[in-house]
């Protein structure tokens, strides 16, 4: 990049790309100090991975090259003031750096004068001042007025060639003779406009629902929840003006709870719709005993393709890299690309609840309210038994009333098969697709939202809501696992399936199961493989289709309620008792509404040996959950896994004395991309000699993909100037954390992320500090292996 010094200063600015560089990489946790503005190698030879094997070690190493390419810009970065002698590789470089500087600490910059060879024609000698230089022009007559006053001010940096053709700073002012005026900044980059410096820079992104308070509030909460459970989550997206376009955040728990619920997520964007003041998309799973899963939650500014794909990537990431079965959206163009593009081997289905609540909104009333068309509409969506039976109902609908070229009624048709009944077969959408949002299991967070709420009232009801949720998880764990529920009939179907649900599942169960005395049903067609049955619902004054294959032992009902909801109906339940069936089909069963939901077969399986501590400790921090979640159920079961835990404590620390004392004054050898160390050398030399391997190591990984910070160690401190620029930095959080900084560093992108303006990951201009927090879970300084 070449900065033709002899552009006006405005010209300049506006044609310089480096700050719109960014990065599109997920966090890799990767531990790296970060004091004071300087970057230290990482203390030690493990770092957090949870992925394991040499493939990921390998994967890893290139995330640490990555970040030893900008360790060099960042010694150069805006956390800096320039000093009189500070070397350049390049004109630009002197410049990019000085430029980041004024920006954090919020003056704008102008090309005071440049100086070229006689000889060679090349510059070796610029003056970069303070936009405010000069004198103020005392004509009044002025047309285009300049955007910020002129104050004579002597702040500015000169710098000149050496005959090495490094550029060093010959000279530098700090001190201003006016006050500090963070616009000055954009008024210089944005001057072309001719822009008074009170409307210069204007709020956009996330900045339009949340102010610096808020951000520092979000963070607080962030670390707050990092100390408790170091498997807490988050992510930011910046602009390249680093402003935050979007945030995420998954806990603990819910990235546990993905593990066992990872069927189908709703990205519910609910709230952005229906503008509430924080544009809030929870992620959304259900668990077994039919609540509401919180799976992650993001803070967006925007529903652009490329804001969709970020968060879902993001929080693909976040719970492992396992896409769900199905994804369910609101029906949206935006969205269908999105899923596409993040999700290709998932299935797509589309909120029926959506889709009816639009019809007044885009039809209009004359005909939402036409009773005729709502009848017919009905009965071709909810009514059509097979596919060609809704098509030639759906064109009829068409041709009557004269919807040939409505748009939207033309891309339902379109994507027919992700919201209409009929083509759902083989789907499952637990309960999260109804025709009203109000009978939705998405709809238990909207009692705490609210469309006016303030960002500190939406933190204190996020709070509240995972309180309850939990309680009521915990509750329905006790009565589930404590109490035997009340059989109403003599069916044995009941029995059976009273051992099996867990207790909220059961008693929706046994409502259809009791509900089969309203039903009476006469065969309608049968053939080699099939019989049709009609039965007639005298309780809800309609008749169903009931499709029996008694070879696959395969039933369908026109309710479809197996796919919408994951248990039989009582249609279906009454075809089989006719049948002959006694029990119901084990197909039929979904582990995930059972009381073992949660038990994995291989609960009980050692893993293969993990070379790294931090592999090690992540393992354990995800094992010692399940171990939470059972314990917390009762104070018998408290008891048990407290001891239990007392007892592991005194073995583990036993044995690792033991193992000190045996290896007590021999040298260590470092497993995984630590291939030798010198021996004979003490635990400060060992450290040194494995960050000089850590160094040559990075050399051979030519291509870095991007830059990635992890919060490693214990929470220490976090400070970010407001106007400090961390372009191509990502801040993820993992198992603790030393420290976050800025970051600065270019870094090359992978093609085709978004197709649009590219990423960046990081936590932006934000400016607070973090108290000092001490977790269980912290890690100590020394992380050498011991076996």
């Amino acid at each position: 990049m070449e900065i033709d010094l002899e552009l006006p200063s405005l010209e300049q600015e506006k044609s310089d790309p480096v700050t719109n560089k960014n990065v599109n990489i997920l966090e890799a946790e990767v531990g790296v100090g970060v004091n004071d503005g300087y970057v230290d190698s990482p203390k030690t030879c493990e770092h957090a991975m949870e992925d394991e094997g040499k493939e990921n070690a390998t994967a890893f190493e290139n995330d640490v090259d990555s970040i030893n390419v900008g360790i060099d810009v960042l010694r150069k970065g805006a956390g800096f003031e320039p000093n009189n002698g500070m070397e350049f590789d390049s004109k630009e470089a002197a410049y990019s750096f000085y430029r980041e500087y004024a920006r954090s600490v919020g003056f704008g910059i102008t090309i005071k004068a440049s100086r070229r060879s006689k000889s060679s024609g090349k510059f070796i000698d610029v003056k970069i001042a303070c936009s405010r230089f000069g004198s103020k022009r005392q004509s009044g007559t002025v047309i285009n007025p300049r955007p910020c006053i002129k104050t004579g001010c002597k702040a500015g940096m000169h710098m000149k060639r050496k005959q090495d053709e490094k550029w060093i700073v010959h000279s530098f002012i700090k001190e201003h003779n006016h006050e500090i005026c963070p616009d000055d900044f954009y008024c210089a980059i944005r001057g072309g406009n001719k822009q008074p410096c009170t409307v210069a820079y204007q709020r956009k992104g996330l900045q339009l629902a949340l102010d610096e308070k808020d951000i520092q509030l979000l963070f607080e909460h962030f670390m707050c929840m990092q100390d408790e459970n170091p498997d807490f989550f988050y992510a930011i997206d910046l602009d390249h003006e680093m402003i935050a376009r979007s945030v995420f955040w998954v806990d603990a728990k819910g990235r546990h709870d993905y593990i066992h619920f990872s069927d189908v997520v709703f990205f519910d964007t609910f709230y952005i719709r229906n503008k509430y003041k924080i544009p809030c998309i929870p992620i959304v799973g259900v668990n077994h005993h039919f609540q509401y899963m919180l799976l992650g939650c993001a803070l967006i500014g925007d529903l652009s393709t490329s804001a969709i794909v970020w968060l879902m990537q993001t929080w693909l990431k976040a719970v492992g890299g396992q896409a769900p079965e199905l994804i369910i959206t609101d029906q949206d163009k935006t969205l269908n690309e999105a899923v596409q593009n993040v999700f290709p081997n998932s299935g797509h289905s589309f909120c029926l609840w959506h889709i009816l609540g639009k019809m007044s909104e885009i039809l209009g009333d004359s005909l939402s309210q036409d009773e005729r068309f709502m009848a017919k509409f009905k009965k071709c969506v909810f009514r059509s038994w097979t596919d060609e039976q809704f098509e030639k109902r759906w064109g009829k609908i068409v041709e009557k009333f004269e919807l040939k070229e409505n748009e939207w009624i033309l891309s339902l048709y379109e994507d027919r098969k992700k919201w209409v009944p009929a083509y759902m077969r083989n789907k499952f959408l637990a309960g999260m697709s109804t025709t009203e949002r109000s009978g939705s299991v998405a709809s238990f967070f909207d009692k705490y939202m609210d469309k006016g709420a303030t960002f500190t009232e939406f933190i204190e009801q996020y709070k509240l809501f995972l309180h309850d949720s939990y309680e009521m998880e915990a509750t329905a764990d006790f009565e589930t696992l404590k109490k035997q529920p009340a059989l109403r009939s003599l069916s044995t179907f009941e029995k059976q399936m009273s051992l099996i649900y867990t207790d909220t599942i059961f008693k929706k169960f046994q409502f259809e199961a009791f509900g089969v005395v309203s039903c009476h049903l006469q065969k309608e067609t049968e053939d080699e493989a099939n019989i049709v049955f009609w039965v007639d619902d005298s309780e809800e004054h309609q008749n169903f289709f009931v499709s029996w294959n008694k070879r696959e032992l395969d039933v369908c009902c026109l309710c479809h309620s197996f796919e919408y909801r994951g248990f039989l109906c009582k249609h279906a339940i009454f075809v089989l008792q006719t049948s002959a069936i006694s029990e119901i089909p084990s197909h039929y069963i979904l582990k995930r509404w059972t009381k073992d939901a949660k038990i994995r077969q291989n609960i009980g399986e050692m893993p293969s040996k993990f070379h790294y501590r931090v592999q090690r400790f992540n393992h354990l921090c995800r094992q010692t959950i399940k171990l939470v979640e059972q314990g917390s159920v009762s104070q018998e079961a408290y008891t048990i896994a407290f001891e239990a835990l007392e007892e592991a404590v005194k073995h583990c620390v036993g044995v690792n004395n033991s193992v000190r004392n045996v290896l007590e004054g021999k040298t260590l050898s470092a497993h995984g991309f630590l291939d030798v160390e010198e021996e004979n050398h003490s635990n400060s030399a060992a450290k040194s000699s494995k960050g000089k391997k850590i160094h040559k190591k990075r050399k051979v990984h030519s291509e870095p993909e991007g830059i990635t910070i992890g919060l490693h160690e214990s929470c220490q401190e976090i400070d970010l100037g407001s106007r400090a620029s961390i372009p191509d930095g990502y801040y993820g959080s993992q198992p603790n954390m030393q420290g976050v900084g800025q970051l600065n560093a270019n870094s090359p992108v992978r093609d085709g992320y978004y197709g649009s303006p590219q990423t960046l990951l990081a936590l932006g201009q934000l400016s607070f500090r973090a108290p000092n927090m001490h977790s269980c879970f912290d890690i100590p300084d020394s992380l050498q292996d011991a076996d």
